[in-house]
């Protein structure tokens, strides 16, 4: 060794300083020439002068990098991980963004309506950047389109027109357009239909899913055996991978499914599981089918019942068993109703028709399909299926003349989807390009002030997103107080219905003005999301008409997002109370009622207690939703906008890749167009 331990330290030491002082000097260079409003430093440097200046600190590295090596110092550098010091930061930024929000500064003045509205609008769309900022961090290399692309090339048409856009989109710092570009991949990757199987526990889900698969992969038993939805995916090897609580990821044998997926072994998902995907190598799921087994519906199953609840909107399709040994009830009635309310379509199959006669089968059908269309106004067509080897028939003549041509349909609207919105994109982005060349023809009437109001006007929308987190957090609140007016509203009903008679009035009052305080206290969250959702989808049609976009259609509603609320349930103890002699007396009888229904007070508490924290996560879930979506669809609005107000400001080298790219892209229709036709001529 040439140093001792001390010297290198000290060696190294300064080596690492005057490294920062470079570091700092880089630091200096990008600064002058960032677009940041905030400059710190004058641009006063030529372009020879800052070229001259890298050089030379590229120089000063490699040669102390040499030094150090014939000394035989190692740098041993402690190197953090640049992902994550990012994102760190990043909550630092969050919070720089939540203290610009109007509460912290009331304290150095007053502040005006406008002001405060600017000020939520700005807060809510920086977040919403930081939001789209961290997704686009964390899809990692799957965030890598184009490697992703050349995979795809080979079986769609469309895969080079998304290349040539994810390139165009970066080459001109497009970035609004990212999440579009990563999501028309994944959708031309997957291709998925999902299907859930709902019923009762016992039903025959598993046995009709293993008779599908033409493998018996799911556990089937009489009792309730299937603790957590699990997820039939193709692959090409059997194998079964389980995602758990702490998001630790293990494969197992598929011989080992039934030690997570049966309540016998895994009793109310003790075990802990999120995810279960089970990879076979069946024909049916070759071509993006997915099945899924859902936990039975029913008292034996409640906690497995909670997993199938929240699954219902995730499918395409929903199956709902009904058994043919048993008529259809109120739970059948349910599942189908939230598929409906999900907007998800419903088959219903009769299963286990080999116990009945051909004529039974008929009947039990019918009186199903009659009992959905009196109680939920819905025509649905019941099929009688069968797993046993005598009724292999009727099986087989449901997935083949019902579900495959559902399947097949599903592809052909997912691909022309994927066109159109491809299509759609690239109408976009060649906007988005003349906007930078200064041709955009769309707003050309519009002066720099009507840019600006369009801007303000999407800035104050964003605003009354954080106005409807205030009053929804508030409203739902204020809830759990809403027991002591049911009960007023309690007391004043069994007033009035009391007659000469001495009519003896039961707790049924008190539950029915408790569900009638709590329905229109749920309202009024859901009008006022609504509301805001309406002002949303307002201010973005009315940017796009200053844009002169015009959005194929295909985007639903932003109040799409608000689904069901929570319902509001109370299990009251049994009460009943006689009119006493004095029930005319107002001051009395109101005394004597609330004495009576007391033994109601802690449970009709608890209940609006439980329905305001089911209103506060409903209304956050909603918020997100209408937040994430707007965002996804304002981003775009905004730097058009802004592209417009600077229209044209771009230096020669870089107008000449402008021009070249949106001649690429305009002419793209009439180079596929010629594509096809000569594909189509050295056709045999």
């Amino acid at each position: 060794m040439l140093l001792n331990e001390s010297q290198q330290r000290r060696l190294l030491a300064n080596a690492r300083y005057a490294d920062r002082l470079l570091s700092d000097i880089e630091g200096i260079l990008s600064a002058a020439e960032s677009k940041s409003p905030f400059h710190k430093y004058r641009p006063d440097l030529s372009l020879h002068q800052a070229r001259l200046t890298r050089s030379y600190l590229g120089r000063f590295r490699d040669h102390l990098t040499r030094v150090l090596e014939t000394l035989q110092v190692a740098p041993d550098v402690i190197q953090f991980s640049s992902l994550h010091s990012i994102r760190v930061t990043l909550t630092f930024v969050r919070i720089s963004v939540e203290e610009m929000a109007p509460q912290y500064l009331r304290g150095y003045g007053e502040l005006s309506a406008d002001a405060e509205t600017q000020l939520h609008g700005m807060c809510s769309e920086l977040e919403g950047l930081v939001d789209v900022l961290e997704r686009n961090l964390l899809l990692g290399e799957a965030g890598d389109l184009q490697s992703r692309l050349e995979r795809l090339e080979r079986t769609s048409g469309e895969a080079e027109l998304l290349r040539a856009l994810d390139r165009i989109t970066g080459e001109h710092e497009l970035a609004e357009f990212r999440g579009v570009l990563v999501n028309l991949v994944e959708k031309m990757e997957t291709h998925q239909f999902e299907i859930a199987v709902f019923g009762r526990v016992s039903s025959g889900k598993s046995s009709l899913l293993n008779h599908i698969l033409g493998s018996d992969v799911l556990p089937v038993g009489v009792n309730p055996i299937t603790a957590v939805p699990t997820r039939l995916l193709f692959g090409e090897a059997s194998k079964l991978v389980v995602t758990f609580t702490d998001r630790k990821v293990r494969e197992y044998s598929i011989d080992e499914i039934a030690q997570f997926a049966s309540e016998e072994q895994n009793p109310g998902n003790r075990l802990g599981i999120v995810r279960l995907v089970a990879y076979l190598p069946s024909a049916r799921l070759k071509n993006g089918l997915v099945l899924v087994d859902t936990p039975g519906l029913g008292a034996l199953a409640t906690a497995g019942a909670q997993e199938t609840i929240s699954y219902l909107p995730q499918s395409d399709l929903g199956i709902v068993l009904l058994s043919s040994m048993n008529p259809i009830n109120d739970e059948d009635l349910q599942t189908i109703a939230a598929l409906a309310r999900a907007g998800t379509p419903a088959m219903v199959l009769l299963s286990k028709a080999d116990l009945l006669s051909q004529p039974d089968q008929e009947k039990a059908a019918r009186y199903a399909e009659r009992a959905i269309q009196e109680n939920l106004g819905l025509a649905v067509r019941v099929h009688p299926v069968s797993t046993a080897s005598s009724h292999h028939a009727l099986l087989e003549g449901w997935f083949e003349d019902q579900l495959a041509p559902v399947y097949r349909r599903y592809r052909e609207l997912a691909e022309r989807s994927v066109r159109r919105k491809l299509g759609a994109t690239r109408e976009a982005v060649i906007a988005a390009l003349r906007a930078k060349l200064g041709r955009s023809t769309g707003a050309a009437t519009t002066g720099q002030n009507g840019l600006e109001e369009a801007e303000r006007a999407l800035r104050a929308a964003a605003a009354e997103i954080e106005g409807a987190r205030r009053f929804c957090l508030d409203a739902s609140d204020d809830v759990r107080l809403l027991g002591r007016i049911a009960m007023a509203r309690a007391v004043d009903a069994v007033i009035k219905a009391w007659n000469a008679d001495g009519l003896r009035m039961g707790v049924e009052i008190v539950q029915g003005e408790a569900e009638s305080v709590a329905l229109e206290a749920g309202r009024q969250i859901g009008a006022r999301l609504q509301g805001v959702a309406q002002k949303l989808d307002a201010a973005l049609a009315a940017t796009n008409e200053v844009l002169g976009q015009h959005p194929d259609g295909s985007e639903p509603s932003l109040g799409t997002a608000i689904r069901e609320m929570p319902r509001f349930e109370a299990t009251l103890p049994a009460v009943t109370i006689t009119a006493p002699w004095f029930r005319k007396v107002r001051p009395l009888a109101a005394n004597w009622a609330r004495s009576k229904l007391s033994a109601a007070d802690l449970a009709l508490e608890a209940a609006f207690t439980n329905y305001s924290r089911g209103l506060q996560v409903w209304s956050r879930e909603v918020i997100a939703t209408l937040q994430r979506d707007f965002d996804a669809r304002a981003d775009g609005c905004r730097a058009q906008l802004r592209r417009l107000a600077g229209r044209g400001q771009l230096d020669e080298k870089e107008r000449a890749q402008v021009e070249a790219n949106l001649c690429l892209l305009e002419q793209w229709d009439a180079r596929e167009s010629a594509s096809a036709v000569m594909q189509e001529g050295s056709r045999p």
